[in-house]
């Protein structure tokens, strides 16, 4: 009894307290601070922040509607500027005279000295023939020819031109008659530009306009000029010219010829490769 009444004396053992964070410190799980406190430690109230992200978002469109206003503008000035002042056509090709290069007798060709791509100079050898000679009458009294393949039966062929070789149509040994072609010559320096333009531009276009030539072949823009403008369209000259009658009579817009001759033409323009115009009509 008496270790009871001790037992029950005694005062109670205290449990100890959990340490909470320092001073200052938020607890885990703590009601947010209001708005006074967050802004006391810098940090951006949410309504600010969403203010700020919408007037960046305006600006950026702003700044993009400016910017296409501005391309759109530059290129509608340079259309209307090109529309009023050129004329233009990627109808065009390059043009020039194809020079035939033969005998004046009929013959077995004896040799060929060059080939396609080769240079050729005015006046200078460029194939022999062997010419058939009397060698005595036949029965009814025409004269019976051979080749006797003697130096004097041969016939030199020369260019009548300085140019580069485009074509070959004979070999050693092939038979030709008087006047055929045996090479094919164009000389790059005498080359011009064939440009289809549509009727309706026609009327602005006068010889001596300066004209800017986009080779493709080339890709390079050479100068050059208006020489003359054909009296006739490009359908006068067609193999089937179109028969415009009540029943079936559809308009067409009608292309005119136009030679445009080259400032400096290039040693290495191609006959009929394509070619872009830019007719100026206006200063």
């Amino acid at each position: 009894m008496a270790e009871q009444r001790q037992t029950h004396g005694a005062p109670a053992p205290v449990a100890p307290r959990p340490e909470g964070p320092p001073a200052g410190v938020p607890r885990t799980g703590a009601p947010p601070e209001p708005n006074g406190a967050g802004a006391a430690h810098g940090a951006v109230p949410p309504k600010a922040a969403r203010g700020r992200t919408r007037w960046a978002r305006l600006l950026a469109l702003a700044v993009l509607a400016v910017i296409a206003l501005g391309a759109g503008g530059i290129v509608g000035y340079r259309w209307w500027y090109d529309s009023v002042h050129y004329v233009s056509t990627d109808n065009a090709m390059i043009a020039g005279y194809l020079v035939q290069v033969g005998g004046l007798e009929a013959g077995r060709v004896a040799s060929v000295q060059y080939d396609v791509g080769a240079h050729v100079e005015q006046n200078e050898v460029v194939a022999t023939l062997q010419v058939p000679v009397p060698v005595g009458t036949t029965s009814s009294g025409t004269p019976r020819l051979e080749f006797t393949n003697t130096q004097d039966s041969e016939v030199e062929v020369k260019s009548p031109i300085s140019g580069v070789v485009v074509a070959r149509n004979a070999n050693p040994g092939d038979t030709v008659p008087a006047g055929q072609s045996l090479l094919t010559v164009v000389d790059p320096q005498q080359l011009w530009v064939n440009a289809n333009i549509e009727e309706t531009y026609i009327r602005l276009v006068r010889p001596g306009q300066p004209v800017t030539i986009h080779v493709d072949a080339l890709n390079a823009d050479l100068p050059g000029h208006v020489v003359a403008v054909r009296q006739a369209s490009a359908a006068t000259f067609s193999l089937l010219p179109t028969q415009n009658v009540s029943g079936n009579f559809t308009k067409q817009t009608q292309l005119v010829p136009v030679k445009i001759a080259f400032d400096h033409p290039d040693p290495h323009l191609t006959l009929g490769t394509s070619v872009e115009v830019k007719i100026r009509v206006v200063d």
